[in-house]
C-alpha cells in the first residue's frame, strides 16, 4: 500500500507508464522549469541539474508530497542530442547513429518535501543502432514518435526496431530508471 503523495514533474507519456507499471499512484503536474535557460557542458551534470530543476518548480506547491522529475539526453561523438527541431534534423540524427552506439543518459531527482530529503543520480546505457536503410528512417519519422525523442528515438515505443542492443540500464534509455527510482521511494518509505 503507497504511503505517501507522488506527483510526477513530467508529462512524458513513457515516465507516466513506467510509474504506472510498478503499480504505483501518482499526479502529474508539468515543471514550469525553463531548460532552455541552462548551459552545462558535461550531460551527465546537465541531466541532473534538469531533473533537480523540474522537481524543485513543482515541489515548491507541496509540504507533503514526493515529487520525482527527470531529464533524458544522448550522447553521440561528444555531442549533446535533445529532441529534434524538426522532420530533417531527425533524419540526419538517424542517419548518423546508423550502425553505431550512442549513451543515453537520465538524470532524475525524488523530493520529499516534508522531510527534506532529495536524491539527485542517474543512469545510462549504451544504444547500438542496426544499420538503417533510408526508407526504415523515412518510415519511422513519418510516425511523429522522433521528433519527441531525445536523440529522435525511443526504445519503448516503434524505435525498438532500430536497435541492435543495449549495455546497462535499458529504463534510463526509455527515460526514467524506474528500478533506481522504486528502490530509493522505498528507501524514503514512500512505497
Amino acid at each position: 500500500m503507497q504511503k505517501r503523495k507522488i506527483v510526477l514533474a513530467s508529462k512524458s507519456p513513457r515516465r507516466k507508464k513506467l510509474l504506472e507499471q510498478v503499480g504505483l499512484e501518482f499526479e502529474i503536474i508539468e515543471s514550469n522549469f525553463d531548460e532552455d535557460s541552462v548551459n552545462l557542458a558535461d550531460p551527465i551534470e546537465l541531466a541532473k541539474f534538469l531533473a533537480l530543476k523540474k522537481a524543485e518548480a513543482v515541489a515548491a506547491s507541496f509540504n507533503d508530497a514526493i515529487i520525482i522529475g527527470a531529464d533524458s539526453v544522448v550522447i553521440f561523438n561528444g555531442q549533446t542530442l535533445g529532441k529534434p527541431k524538426d522532420a530533417a534534423q531527425a533524419k540526419r540524427i538517424l542517419r548518423e547513429l546508423s550502425g553505431k552506439e550512442n549513451r543515453g543518459i537520465t538524470g532524475y531527482a525524488i523530493i520529499d518535501t516534508k522531510n527534506k530529503i532529495v536524491v539527485n543520480n542517474y543512469s545510462e546505457a549504451v544504444v547500438k543502432f542496426r544499420d538503417l536503410s533510408d526508407e526504415e528512417i523515412d518510415e519511422y519519422i513519418a510516425t511523429g514518435e522522433p521528433l519527441d525523442m531525445a536523440g529522435a528515438y525511443g526504445l519503448m515505443d516503434r524505435g525498438a526496431v532500430l536497435m541492435e542492443s543495449v549495455n546497462g540500464n535499458f529504463y534510463s534509455i526509455v527515460g526514467l530508471p524506474i528500478n533506481e527510482v522504486y528502490f530509493e521511494l522505498r528507501k524514503m518509505g514512500a512505497i
